[in-house]
């Protein structure tokens, strides 16, 4: 459920190799659960383990699929086959080839390393590392966690480990010992239709989709919130059948958010009440753990691959309760409907997440501290005759999706099985399909919900607090000087770059009697400048900064992952590829 990790060797797997595989599982599984036993297989040349497995996985001979694929598709164990549409992490082996099979949007991050002897993929870098008994740290990472928090278009922690591209395989050739990577092209290309034609098509997808969902209600809840998207799929559900009416929804947030009328979670328990469906509101307040053991847990359990920790403060309590009241899945509201306007191309990378350091004022002499060239690749740039809100969308289609979501269901994974019934291959081609005014601000998807959902106000504030705010906490900020002060700090960074982040550092403002007039103005003033007019000096006069706090953060992040991956690197037992 949470990690897996599948080998293939040109010769006999030693016996060792099962012991190894136990260690490892036991490494990934999270400190705070009694994880289930793994699931170790070793056969011949092939072997796999699965940390804290449960009854949602599927199996058969020496291939497993964790996810869901829609409508069943019963050939998805054998190689070379198509790819079947679906929310999962697919690895299949037979006897000339073996696959690794990512879903349409890859929203279960799968890499994968190959020499001369051994083929391993994993949807854990961390697994890899530690069979291989060895660490080569990829300085490329570097100026895509700074800039945007995450780990960058194609890129790993360790230079030799590769990742799988969204709607992707690859496939390996066992007696040429050769592999080949096979993609489906994302592309948007519009469909002349009438709006009520381009409405019917996706109502019709969404049904297709809910429809093969094959769920044991006792086992699987939906998180819902004040949004439409989690309210879209709840209604969905009940039109399709009435049985869902026993499903389990689950909304989070802060303790004192659950009485604040007008936010996620208020909105969410009135809807659940009005729909007749069971709602239970967990708390994530930050716990009484120390600030190390929350954000070490954060970093193994995501291993690094994103910053946002908000979520995460009460040190995975949340997902600890909801795994121990007998949950085992969740249905997510994640989808790509389209994104919101922008006025820019800068924008639309910073909304995207491949802003570079060079668009950032505080970031812009990244070069001078000797940190690697920083471009955007080729097939993320805007097409000569793509509008600004098709990049936009196909952007968060093949690069925010795969690089921004799937890194924190990774977190989640580690205690519940997740599926995106909204991201299938069947729903995103509609997509694909739409004019840009049916895709931006998710025009045409809201106008399904609204006309399926009852009349029931959505949410205009979050449960949860923003994640500047919390990383100006004094134990934190305490934490990340000292993490940034530390000999493996040096080792990745010059010192001048730390003194520079060091500077920065701002413990949180309390807000002064009498000052509050003057903030509320500000935010008056600002939301009565056009957004268009605010990106266009944004973009043309004031580049935009990375808040110093989150800077530092990112920096942190990127200190706990050299430590712990070189702490990967030693064999937990004699013996490594």
């Amino acid at each position: 459920m949470a990690k897996c990790v599948f080998i293939c060797s040109r010769e006999t797997l030693p016996k060792s190799m099962d012991q190894r595989l136990k260690e490892v599982c036991k490494k990934l599984s999270p400190d705070n659960i009694a994880p289930s036993d793994p699931k170790i297989l070793i056969d011949g040349e092939v072997g796999y383990g699965i940390i804290n497995p449960n009854s949602t996985i599927q199996y058969k001979d020496q291939s497993f699929l964790m996810g869901y694929i829609v409508n069943n598709d019963k050939n998805w164990m054998i190689p070379l086959r198509d790819f079947p549409d679906g929310s999962y992490a697919l690895f299949r082996n037979g006897n000339e080839y073996c696959e690794i099979v990512s879903d349409p949007v890859a929203s279960r991050k799968i890499w994968y390393y190959m020499d001369s002897k051994v083929f391993i993929a994993a949807t854990s870098q961390r697994a890899i590392i530690m069979l291989l008994g060895s660490f080569s740290f990829n300085e490329n990472v570097i100026p895509w966690m700074l800039s945007t928090g995450t780990l960058g278009p194609g890129f790993s922690w360790d230079k030799r480990i590769k990742q799988l591209s969204p709607d992707s395989s690859v496939i390996l050739d066992k007696k040429k010992w050769e592999v080949r990577v096979s993609s489906r092209l994302i592309e948007f290309k519009e469909v002349k239709r009438t709006k009520d034609e381009h409405k019917e098509l996706l109502l019709k997808s969404l049904m297709l989709s809910f429809k093969g969902l094959n769920l044991d209600l006792s086992k699987w809840a939906l998180p819902l919130s004040g949004g439409y998207d989690s309210r879209g799929i709840l209604c969905i559900l009940l039109t399709i059948n009435s049985a869902y009416k026993d499903i389990q929804t689950i909304t989070w947030g802060l303790k004192a958010s659950a009485s604040v009328k007008g936010n996620d979670a208020s909105v969410a328990g009135e809807l659940a009440e009005r729909l007749s469906v069971r709602n239970k509101y967990y708390i994530n307040d930050i716990t009484n753990d120390s600030i190390e053991t929350i954000i070490d847990r954060f970093v193994k359990l995501g291993e690094g691959q994103i910053d946002n920790i908000s979520d995460y403060l009460d040190g995975f309590k949340m997902w600890k309760d909801i795994s121990e009241d007998g949950i085992e899945g969740i249905i997510r509201g994640d989808e790509g409907f389209g994104c919101k306007h922008y006025n820019s191309s800068l924008a639309v990378r910073n909304n995207q997440s491949c802003i570079l350091c060079s668009d950032l004022q505080n970031l812009k002499d990244y070069k001078k501290y000797g940190f690697p060239d920083q471009k955007l690749p080729e097939e993320m740039r805007q097409n000569k005759n793509e509008s600004l809100s098709t990049w936009r969308d196909r952007l968060f289609h093949s690069y925010t999706l795969p690089i921004g979501f799937s890194p924190l269901s990774d977190l989640k994974l580690a205690y519940v099985e997740q599926i995106n019934p909204l991201l299938t291959r069947e729903v995103l081609q509609v997509v694909r399909q739409l004019p840009d005014h049916l895709r931006t601000g998710k025009t045409l998807f809201k106008e399904i919900v609204d006309s399926m959902c009852p009349k029931i106000e959505y949410a205009k504030s979050a449960s949860s607090a923003p994640l500047q705010d919390l990383l100006k906490d004094e134990q934190i900020v305490m934490y990340m000087k000292n993490k940034l002060s530390s000999q493996v700090a040096l080792k990745i960074f010059p010192s001048t770059f730390l003194d520079f982040i060091n500077g920065g550092l701002q413990n949180k403002i309390k807000t002064v009697p009498g000052n509050q007039g003057h903030s509320t103005l500000k935010v008056l003033i600002k939301k009565m400048i056009p957004s268009f007019i605010r990106e266009a000096v944004r973009s043309k006069v004031l580049l935009p900064s990375i808040d110093s706090n989150l800077l530092a953060f990112r920096v942190v992040l990127m200190c706990n992952m050299y430590e712990l991956l070189s702490e990967d690197s030693t064999p937990p037992i004699p013996g490594n590829y």
